[in-house]
């Protein structure tokens, strides 16, 4: 159980990393649709049956400012706004509960503190949508070792998104559009994910409501308790 459960906490630190936002720092039409992305990862820092387990795309859906990802136990509600991020683990195949952790604009902005943005000159085309290149250097966070913040080359639209989707995002807090291309490099491991498909519509505004259920916490109280739980039990 708990090299299952490693890999489960594995994926879920990618996924808010990645879709606490996926977008934008300028004015743009809104957007209401589907990017799918093909995800690739790589590195030491990964074992084998990790690897073998990591998904092979991320699917994100996008209502004008609001933004919903899924991954495994783990969905992130972004709403540009209201200026929040809400991430719920449901770990209810676990026998534990669906938690709920809100992060409001004081912590997304202290947590962003220090990124460096560098935007460059090259462009290119992806699923018609014309991107720019920039190379995102982040902050080590107070809690993590020096040169852990890792580096992110991105290539992002104008076209299909403003600053407060954006918000609240781990990888693109502050960046000039919505990434369609990127490739992340850490100590650990390295991921690229490139969007295969951008689909408008079939997306509703109740889509991105918190479901019924949940138990609010913080992110220490929910790391406490899963650090209770994995260091019982045996090996699956």
């Amino acid at each position: 159980m708990k090299n299952s459960l490693k890999t489960v906490f594995v994926l879920m630190a990618i996924l808010v990393a990645f879709s606490s936002s996926v977008f934008a720092q300028k004015k743009a039409k809104p957007f209401r649709g589907t990017i799918t992305y093909e995800l690739k990862f790589s590195g030491d820092g990964i074992e084998p049956a990790q690897l073998a387990q990591m998904p092979k795309e991320l699917v994100i859906k996008i209502y004008d400012n609001l933004t919903l990802t899924e991954q495994g136990p783990a969905t992130v509600i972004t709403n540009g706004d209201l200026k929040k991020v809400s991430t719920i683990y449901d770990l209810s195949s676990y026998g534990l509960k669906k938690y709920l952790i809100v992060k409001k604009q004081e912590e997304v902005e202290k947590d962003n503190k220090g990124t460096v943005i560098k935007y460059m000159d090259e462009t290119k085309e992806i699923l018609g949508y014309k991107v720019k290149k920039a190379v995102i250097t982040a902050a080590v966070k107070e809690d993590e070792e020096e040169g852990s913040g890792g580096t992110i080359t991105v290539y992002y639209t104008e076209e299909l998104g403003g600053p407060e989707v954006n918000f609240g995002s781990d990888m693109f807090h502050g960046l000039n559009g919505v990434a369609l291309e990127f490739e992340a490099v850490t100590k650990k491991m390295t991921f690229k994910a490139v969007a295969k498909v951008v689909e408008k519509g079939k997306v509703k505004e109740t889509d991105f409501l918190i479901p019924t259920g949940c138990t609010e916490t913080t992110m220490e109280a929910f790391q406490e308790e899963i650090k209770a739980l994995r260091g019982g039990g045996g090996d699956d």
